[in-house]
């Protein structure tokens, strides 16, 4: 007997065989603007595929003309015919847009998935306001969990204004926001300048209003400070009403913020950060610098209240940039960092953050030790305080057996602890 192609190929195989090489097919797709890229296929394939191309085929709604781009529209196919396609960043809303409009639920999802996966603080709110296009309420949901995880960066650089009204809302109405009442006051006058200017209208308070709507009334008002919420009734007077200015006024003086119609609910996922600095910055030392070994330097701390420690401040080179490579460790607790940090001599200083914050207990001993790679001399601290009152919290600091670098509780390496209320 004769060979085919048909030999030894898998049904995938074989039905990606008959796509590519147009065998046996019963119908043609006219794509570009011209109509002149003719993909042939197989209806009986498609009709399988997608109650949209049977309701086409074979029912009354038949279509002249694919409105999706040919590019899109082979790999489509594709997909249809062997469950695979290539999905990239530049074809997946494309892709995501045939799987709607024909209805492939198993390719909506994965575009879905990849959407998800790739997923950056640059591109969630575009990506977001797809998911509301195409009503994929699992990828919106999504893309606000990673806003809300995010949150502190994508307020302050003002990205939430690539969002649409029914988005932002989802945002103002979260309780995970990791970003202060204030910063994210900013961010929504920043969304509003930018609809009053699509929209063709003057950038004032009246029309922030109006095109924030009953938005307005998810901000937490009762959660700014009360010099931050004077500040904005000064400068947008228009954009409360006076009896809401009153309303809040009052809030802020009784405490009471229950006439208000803004809520005042403490569900944000905010937590203000706070430093405690174990120097004064003036008492720096630089006259040799600090210098490094494979020794660790090593200091002992305990805390009054309970806070979680959610970075350090260390010294940075005295002269010129460095890359160092930082190894931090909270001796009773492990590991907490192991990273790799710039540092500018006009600044000092740098901070190394937590992955996420490490909880310490109130009068118990805690060992810092930190390693820093065999680099220049940084800056380093002199007359230490050994107790430092942070509000209400007291740090207490002492010299650790540990310590191989030479820091102690009078001069060194470790300028501030940075942490927030548990």
């Amino acid at each position: 007997m004769a060979s085919s192609w048909q030999d030894n190929m898998t049904l995938l195989e074989s039905m990606d065989y008959v796509l590519t090489n147009g065998v046996d097919c019963d119908i043609s797709f006219k794509l570009g603007k011209a109509g002149s890229d003719v993909v042939p296929a197989h209806k009986f394939v498609l009709a399988i595929r997608s109650l949209v191309f049977r309701a086409m085929l074979f029912g009354p709604l038949a279509e002249k003309k694919s409105t999706v781009e040919s590019d899109t529209f082979k790999c489509f196919l594709r997909y249809l015919y062997t469950d695979k396609c290539t999905i990239t960043a530049d074809n997946v809303t494309a892709l995501m847009y045939a799987a709607n409009k024909y209805n492939v639920e198993r390719l909506i999802k994965e575009c879905g998935q990849f959407m998800t996966d790739n997923l950056s603080t640059a591109n969630v709110c575009t990506i977001m306001e797809t998911a509301y296009l195409f009503d994929n309420q699992v990828l919106r949901q999504n893309c606000l969990e990673f806003i809300e995880k995010h949150s502190n960066e994508i307020v302050k650089e003002k990205l939430l204004s690539d969002l649409g009204q029914e988005c932002f809302g989802d945002v103002l109405r979260s309780d995970n926001l990791k970003a202060s009442e204030e910063d994210i006051f900013t961010a929504v006058m920043s969304w509003t300048d930018r609809r009053c200017t699509e929209k063709d209208l003057e950038v004032n308070d009246s029309n922030r209003r109006h095109v924030l709507g009953d938005l307005l009334y998810l901000l937490r008002f009762p959660l700014m400070s009360q010099e931050k919420f004077v500040s904005i009734s000064k400068t947008k007077e228009s954009l409360l009403s006076l009896q809401e200015q009153v309303v809040l006024l009052h809030g802020y003086v009784s405490g009471n913020f229950s006439k208000s119609p803004f809520s005042s609910k403490r569900d944000r996922g905010f937590k203000r950060q706070y430093v405690c600095y174990r120097f004064k910055h003036e008492h720096f030392r630089n006259n040799t610098g600090w210098n490094y070994s494979i020794n660790p330097d090593a200091l002992s701390f305990k805390v009054s209240e309970p806070v979680d420690v959610t970075g350090l401040v260390l010294f940075g080179c005295t002269k010129g940039s460095y890359t160092y490579c930082v190894h931090i460790e909270i001796v009773e607790l492990g590991q907490i960092a192991n990273t790799t940090v710039a540092s500018i001599s006009t600044e000092k200083t740098f901070e190394v953050l937590f992955s996420k914050p490490v909880g310490v207990q109130p009068n118990k001993d805690y060992t810092l030790k930190v390693c820093l790679s065999n680099g220049p001399n940084t800056y380093a601290g002199l007359n230490g305080i050994s107790r430092v009152m942070c509000g209400d919290i007291s740090f207490v600091f002492s010299t650790s057996s540990q310590s191989g670098n030479g820091t102690d509780v009078s001069t060194g390496q470790i300028f501030g602890i940075k942490y927030n209320m548990s």
